[in-house]
């Protein structure tokens, strides 16, 4: 939903900047949403996971979301 990653000043030391990763779908769609978001995401960009209860089928669990590389620093169940 934002445009511009790369342009995104990650110069503040006071600011912890999450990009959130909001797809729904198959753990493979997911993926590919992953692997977009990760590949626009300017260095110093900490990331974030959703996991959706009724539109993710099958949801990822926990420990399968915690999986993700990188790591997602927030994770959030919708």
């Amino acid at each position: 939903m934002i445009t511009g990653e790369r342009s995104i000043d990650t110069r503040h030391d006071d600011l912890a900047i999450v990009i959130h990763m909001d797809g729904q779908g198959t753990p493979s769609e997911k993926e590919q949403t992953w692997r977009a978001v990760i590949g626009a995401a300017p260095h110093g960009i900490y990331l974030g996971w959703k996991n959706f209860f009724v539109k993710d089928h099958p949801m990822l669990t926990p420990k399968e979301t915690m999986d993700r590389r990188p790591q997602p620093v927030m994770i959030s169940y919708q």
